[in-house]
């Protein structure tokens, strides 16, 4: 008798990411992205009192970091 195989769980990438995502995504701290946040670098978006940063915005800054150097 053969096993069958379950389907496995699509893995769901998330868009948004908390403070402690973000940095980790960038690889800086999570007092760097707040202070990009203060400074209107990083776009934040606040989810009833949650502060979320979309994957575009933050792939937004690298590049404009990499096109003004």
């Amino acid at each position: 008798m053969a096993k069958s195989k379950a389907d496995p769980k699509p893995v769901i990438v998330p868009r948004l990411f908390t403070v402690k995502d973000a940095a980790a995504y960038l690889s800086v701290s999570p007092w760097a992205i707040r202070k990009l946040h203060w400074e209107s670098k990083v776009r934040g978006i606040f989810i009833g009192r949650r502060l979320l940063f979309d994957r575009a915005d933050l792939d937004r800054y690298v590049d404009d970091l990499r096109h003004s150097a």
